[in-house]
């Protein structure tokens, strides 16, 4: 059992030193996310397209490749209140495709893509979130005919 620390026992820690850190603490994080979605990447991308709940929250999800403010978003999709953007956003962020944090400022709230959704692979994130788009075998052109 530690004992109580007393006052002289206090030690003072520079801003400078908690920002180092967190930012080692980061960036490890950042590369158990990496080798976790590049050698489960086909887990990865299922677990993804079904934490994306609708057509509205995809598009939400594509517009959130750049950081967005909530007040962008509202207007973009036409939200009349937050909550409503909310309910798409939440979902998104339980299912870790969406992250959010703070302006420099730290006054506006941002969303953005996660690491974790941010690191798949490009081609990936292009079927999940543009599903329509997916490459389909032109018509009258079957690859299994023979010559």
């Amino acid at each position: 059992m530690k004992p109580k620390p007393s006052k002289k026992d206090n030690l003072e820690v520079s801003s400078a030193e908690l920002r180092a850190e967190l930012i080692e603490i980061k960036d490890r994080v950042g590369a158990l996310e990496t080798i976790a979605s590049i050698s489960n990447k086909e887990v990865v991308e299922k677990f993804v397209r079904e934490s994306i709940p609708s057509e509205q929250a995809r598009q939400i999800l594509k517009e959130c490749e750049e950081p967005r403010t909530r007040e962008y978003l509202m207007a973009k999709f036409g939200f009349a209140t937050s909550q409503a953007l909310d309910y798409h956003l939440n979902r998104l962020r339980q299912g870790d495709l969406v992250r959010h944090h703070f302006d420099d400022d730290g006054k506006k709230q941002m969303f953005e893509w996660s690491n974790l959704f941010r690191r798949l692979p490009k081609a990936t994130l292009a079927k999940i979130l543009n599903p329509a788009k997916e490459v389909a075998v032109p018509h009258g052109k079957n690859k299994n005919r023979s010559r």
